[in-house]
């Protein structure tokens, strides 16, 4: 998701401060010593300089960014930035540059005709945390790089690097004397409704499927109470919490993999007991910025 994009900034680029330096004093000669040729190049020069930057605008002046597109990763694994960029004009870009100042990595982009095309920004080996990509740059030099055209894009993007999965110890099992009783899907058949992510696909009602064509799920009343799965920052042993972090990211891909409903209990914040994609997310998120108050893992932001 964006926010309304800045205007193109235009400034000259080292060789083209160099290049102006060069036409005043030909310019200065000319006019000092009547060189109608001296003056005729200085002139010539400075034309070059001018229709450079008009002819770069041209190329430049409809691109800009659709949309930012961010997958979470793990720690030390490398993550991508797929980014939209659109061209209505379809004209062929110069040497376009999509730049993140947040996490200061860029990419060419493709010289391509098309109206929509995207890019790939590739960021190395990131440690956990919330990274907000507040700004998409766009950069290009123009035609004999006298001038560089740069845009701010702002953007509401958020990079999740959540720990790296790892750790031999086994699922806790449920203690009688914490946590709440989860219903226990064996009891009386009480209804059905339409099917969750996350739902048992065991209790997928098949006929009611095969008669409506709507994936179905099955919902019982009574039964057995069963305990929740409790994941426990306290109960893991040892002092280095990145190793503890990393155990609850792996109980809690593990829980998720096998349909059981858990909580996660971290000092100062527990989530309830649930399960499903959201769920998980939500505790992933939580050891991602666990013990962190740096700006780029506490601003707001939404995935994306």
């Amino acid at each position: 998701m964006l926010t309304k994009p800045s205007c193109w900034q235009l400034r000259f680029t080292g060789f083209g401060i160099t290049w102006l330096i060069g036409c005043s004093i030909l310019f200065i000669l000319a006019l000092n010593y009547s060189n109608n040729l001296l003056l005729f190049v200085a002139l010539l020069l400075l034309v070059l300089l001018v229709n450079s930057a008009w002819f770069s605008w041209l190329q430049v002046r409809s691109f800009s960014v659709n949309t930012v597109l961010v997958k979470p990763v793990y720690a030390e694994q490398n993550a991508q930035i797929n980014i939209q960029v659109s061209n209505p004009k379809g004209k062929i870009p110069l040497a376009l540059q999509l730049y993140s100042p947040e996490l200061n990595t860029e990419a060419a982009m493709p010289l391509t005709n098309k109206s929509l095309f995207s890019t790939t920004l590739n960021v190395n080996h990131l440690n956990r945390g919330r990274f907000k990509l507040a700004h998409i740059v766009l950069q290009t030099h123009s035609v004999l790089s006298l001038w560089h055209w740069k845009k701010q894009i702002p953007s509401e993007a958020t990079l999740w690097v959540y720990p790296a999965p790892q750790g031999k110890q086994a699922i806790p099992k449920p203690k009688a004397k914490q946590g709440t009783y989860l219903k226990k899907e064996q009891g009386d058949f009480s209804h059905v409704r339409v099917y969750q992510r996350g739902d048992s696909l065991n209790h997928i009602a098949w006929k009611q499927m095969a008669r409506t064509g709507t994936v179905m799920t099955k919902e019982f009343d009574g039964g057995e109470g069963l305990r929740q799965t409790i994941l426990s920052y306290q109960d893991l042993k040892g002092s280095n919490t990145e190793h503890k972090l990393s155990q609850l990211c792996r109980w809690i891909l593990d829980c998720h993999q096998k349909q059981l409903k858990y909580s996660l209990e971290l000092p100062r914040k527990t989530i309830a007991a649930a399960q499903g994609e959201a769920h998980k997310e939500t505790c992933l998120q939580a050891l991602a910025q666990f013990g962190l108050t740096l700006p780029t893992t506490e601003s707001a932001g939404s995935t994306q």
